[in-house]
């Protein structure tokens, strides 16, 4: 991937400023599992009650160190992101000049526990035609408490691609 620089803009998370349906109905699936608890726990998450949303994930595990790994990657976040899918350290997923944002999100989910809304506009000059590329999304945050004895929370991630 060539070097990107993101214009990013943090947004209230309310259904309305959510822009696609998948997203939308992973929130209310999120905001249902949670009911009363202060978070939904991830061993009740049902992949197949969402299946609209899983190209769009990437799923984050904390451990207990407050370091973060990519423990899956939809179809759509490989493709559009040229990331891959195998289970491996934040640093080594994201663009170098992604790694600081995307650290300060998770550790912002991972101290507050809530659930957190960003707009990015990604731009990059391509190598070859030296062309000014760009791709605007939306990232949902939603964090799940995890019973485990190396993941302190999971937080997965939803995008939207405009």
């Amino acid at each position: 991937m060539a070097k990107t620089f993101d214009i990013v803009k943090v947004l209230e998370v309310t259904e309305q400023n959510l822009k696609s349906v998948a997203q939308a109905n992973l929130y209310r699936y999120w905001l249902d599992l949670k009911a009363e608890k202060e978070l939904p726990i991830w061993s009740s998450f049902n992949p197949a009650a969402v299946r609209e949303a899983l190209p769009d994930v990437m799923l984050f595990d904390v451990l207990k160190d407050a370091k973060f790994f990519v423990s899956i990657t939809g179809d759509n976040c490989r493709e559009n992101l040229g990331i891959k899918a195998s289970r491996s350290p934040l640093e080594e997923v994201l663009p170098e000049n992604a790694v600081a944002d995307a650290r300060s999100r998770l550790i912002h989910v991972y101290n507050t526990r809530k659930p957190h809304l960003v707009t990015k506009t990604m731009r990059w000059e391509t190598a070859v035609k030296k062309e000014l590329q760009q791709q605007s999304y939306t990232v949902l945050f939603l964090p799940f408490d995890v019973e485990h004895d190396k993941i302190e929370l999971k937080i997965l991630n939803s995008l939207y691609f405009n």
